[in-house]
């Protein structure tokens, strides 16, 4: 399990507040978080272990994604479950892109899985809409027949799976780095 590199809102929200979660939507890796990537791809002794790479359809996973598994050929499958914990309405920093617009940026990725417009609540997501999201992914991976799998997503999905719990701040998951879990 991999928390995507420094992204453009992660910086903001130092500067601007939540407002880096309201007026930015889908946000970007920023250069520090291609390095992060970059640096994991160079460093990870078992990277050539992975058979298939599972990622949130949001961009700075996509950009993550991408730079750490571009030239290994491991196929890539992108699930909407694997977004970030959804804090509805107006916080949309984790509202993914249209499919078109994904595919047109990310061919090499399968996006079948996902719908063309995201779905976003009015609402903030609860804890148990989380852990449902985290059991429809466990179900899926299940279902595969790949043993070492790498997830690429976000700090409070990938803590509320790894550990049962949401962090931030200094507690937050590392960016790009490999949690091992075997579920």
């Amino acid at each position: 399990c991999i928390r995507h590199g420094l992204a453009l809102h992660n910086v903001l929200f130092w500067h601007v507040g939540t407002k880096a979660y309201t007026d930015y939507r889908d946000t970007p890796l920023l250069h520090k978080g291609y390095e992060q990537a970059a640096n994991l791809k160079n460093t990870w002794e078992d990277i050539n272990k992975i058979e298939l790479v599972l990622v949130s359809p949001c961009m700075r996973t996509l950009q993550t994604c991408t730079n750490i598994f571009d030239k290994i050929g491991v196929k890539t499958i992108a699930l909407d479950c694997l977004v970030e914990h959804q804090f509805g309405g107006n916080s949309i920093c984790n509202k993914r892109k249209n499919k078109s617009v994904l595919e047109s940026n990310f061919p090499w990725i399968d996006f079948s899985n996902i719908n063309e417009v995201t779905e976003w609540p009015d609402e903030d997501e609860n804890k148990e809409g989380l852990e449902k999201r985290i059991e429809i992914f466990k179900k899926y991976v299940s279902g595969r027949r790949e043993t070492n799998i790498a997830v690429v997503s976000h700090n409070s999905y990938l803590g509320q799976m790894l550990n049962g719990k949401m962090e931030y701040g200094e507690n937050e998951l590392k960016h790009c780095y490999p949690y091992i879990h075997k579920l």
